[in-house]
């Protein structure tokens, strides 16, 4: 892989010929096409790229939301990457071709200094209503920030959907009411919750919340 300089067309994207573009962490980069192989794939390698496609699957889905949870990180990874590599490791349960996530082990944001709360709840309520809360940790000595963001992300494992909080949260509208589609009823729903802070770049350890099934 080669870097280069635009032109005075400006930089392009995707494949000319058997050369390959594209824009990589502020950088412009170009490699060779990959050549095709003839031979048919390993037990090994379809084992690694079932694994790969439910991670990527998944991460793909909480690109947004984990840019903000991986906000602390220093050198050149994404926060798609580090959340793969993290997921290959510890989130993934079952045997070759049955496996699934093991979502109580999915981390959306890196643990920092920023206080997760206390009393995080999640659950179900009629009218395809979820609701999150927390109780603001009032210990002597310590005051919660209540403008710090809150993150939560609802995602439907049945239909492989996420549902992402809206702009604006805080730590202080606990507790916060989510609502989903009609399509979601009846199916199992997962949540997970954390914070950021407003003054800095610091995250909280993410909650995961557990998992409810959404009533019509």
């Amino acid at each position: 892989m080669g870097t280069y300089k635009p032109g005075a067309f400006g930089p392009f994207n995707g494949r000319i010929g058997d050369v390959v573009a594209a824009r990589w962490k502020e950088i412009n980069v170009v490699k060779n096409r990959p050549a095709k192989s003839s031979k048919p794939a390993t037990a090994t390698q379809l084992d690694q790229r079932s694994r790969f496609g439910l991670v990527t699957g998944f991460a793909g889905k909480v690109a947004e939301m984990i840019a903000v949870g991986f906000r602390q990180m220093s050198g050149n990874f994404t926060p798609t990457n580090v959340l793969t590599k993290a997921m290959m490791k510890n989130a993934i349960i079952g045997t070759y071709p049955d496996y699934k996530l093991d979502y109580a082990n999915i981390s959306l944001s890196k643990d920092g200094n920023l206080d997760l709360g206390k009393n995080l709840t999640v659950q179900v309520l009629p009218g395809q209503t979820v609701q999150v809360s927390w109780v603001l940790d009032t210990m002597p000595g310590k005051l919660p920030e209540v403008t710090d963001k809150a993150y939560i992300l609802l995602y439907n494992s049945d239909k492989h959907k996420v549902i992402k909080s809206w702009d604006g949260l805080v730590r202080g509208d606990t507790p916060i009411t989510m609502y989903v589609p009609g399509a979601f009823v009846g199916d199992e729903v997962h949540c997970w919750l954390f914070f950021a802070s407003v003054k800095s770049k610091e995250v909280s350890p993410t909650a995961y919340l557990g998992v409810v099934t959404i009533l019509a």
